[in-house]
């Protein structure tokens, strides 16, 4: 549901999900504390719990079940997140910022009509998550404190100009234009049904022979007419123009990042080998500065207040006491 998208995006941390029962149940384990932040603790019980909360939302995205992280790599993650959690969160209280029951309702009024909920609907959500209106206003109410003090501490103290902008679109102009179709010419040695092994092995030579040829500077549309067997051969190779996702996925791989003029190493198929050469790229002129300028400083305002809330809260963490205490039970401190 995007109205979960909505809380993460104005959150700092929310996980929301099960509990997966990784470290034992209750009895088996015997509560600690595990780390101290200023005045206040973050208990073994907690870290477990937050833990088991991440690992099982990594197993539900197909994008993090790719990275490859032990369970103790997430633990020490989320250990971080939990003390950074608590240094904004005290830093909330010192500052008085405060967000009023008004607020919290505009919130949930927002997430139900940008998600077509009703009451029930929205409350049925919140039951396949073992959560409750309360739950959520509490969780809404902590994401848009934590918004607050981002706005305060880093937001009102961030400014794009217009150089900067400029700076990003010189240096990444690739990024504003869109490559629209290759012309190409195409040397295609088939494979048969009933070649043996020796008859494809020759046909892999006498690609290489003619890869030797272009190399050399001969005509890549008469070395088509004399070796291709395939469309196109009496021209010369030449198959006209293919935009992106018409060529088979090989293929457009192979042609995809080369300028015109440039050819393709041999390509092996199921079905045979290619030798391509790109004679035209026809790309759309590159959208203008003023087409993309707003989007641009959109990007590096998120980016650089992401960099500058990071740079703050290890200032603040070298300002305050924190112990933590590790699993064999040794003790490291910083202030």
């Amino acid at each position: 549901m995007r109205w979960r998208g909505w809380i993460h995006s104005v959150s700092l941390f929310l996980l929301l999900g099960g509990i997966l029962p990784s470290f034992g149940t209750a009895a088996e384990v015997v509560d600690r504390i595990i780390a101290y932040v200023n005045d206040d603790i973050i208990t073994l019980s907690e870290l477990n719990e937050k833990t088991n909360a991440l690992v099982a939302a990594r197993q539900q995205n197909p994008f993090l079940r790719e990275q490859e992280l032990s369970l103790e790599e997430i633990r020490h993650s989320m250990l971080n997140r939990l003390i950074d959690e608590r240094l904004a969160s005290q830093e909330i209280s010192r500052l008085k910022i405060s967000v009023s029951e008004e607020e919290v309702d505009g919130a949930i009024a927002r997430i139900m009509q940008e998600n077509h909920l009703t009451q029930e609907t929205l409350e049925a959500e919140l039951r396949k998550d073992e959560k409750t209106i309360p739950d959520l206003r509490q969780q809404i109410k902590e994401s848009l404190e934590q918004r607050k003090l981002v706005s305060r501490e880093v937001q009102n103290k961030t400014v794009i100009t217009d150089e900067m902008v400029e700076a990003y679109y010189q240096d990444h102009i690739d990024e504003f234009e869109k490559q629209e179709r290759w012309r190409i010419q195409d040397i295609y040695l088939p494979y048969h049904p009933d070649d043996t092994q020796e008859e494809r092995a020759r046909s892999r030579d006498l690609a290489q022979q003619i890869l030797e040829r272009v190399r050399a500077g001969v005509d890549f549309g008469l070395l088509a007419k004399k070796y291709s067997q395939g469309p196109g051969a009496e021209a010369g190779g030449d198959m006209g123009y293919f935009a992106p996702g018409e060529l088979e996925p090989v293929l457009e791989a192979a042609v995809e990042n080369l300028k015109a003029g440039e050819v393709s190493p041999d390509i092996e198929t199921t079905r045979g080998i290619h030798i391509i050469k790109v004679t035209e790229v026809d790309r759309t002129p590159p959208k203008a500065l003023d087409e993309v300028r707003e989007s641009i400083r959109n990007s590096l305002y998120k980016r650089e207040v992401e960099f500058r809330y990071r740079e703050w809260l290890s200032s603040l963490r070298e300002r305050s006491y924190v112990k933590i205490v590790d699993e064999g039970g040794s003790q490291s401190q910083k202030r």
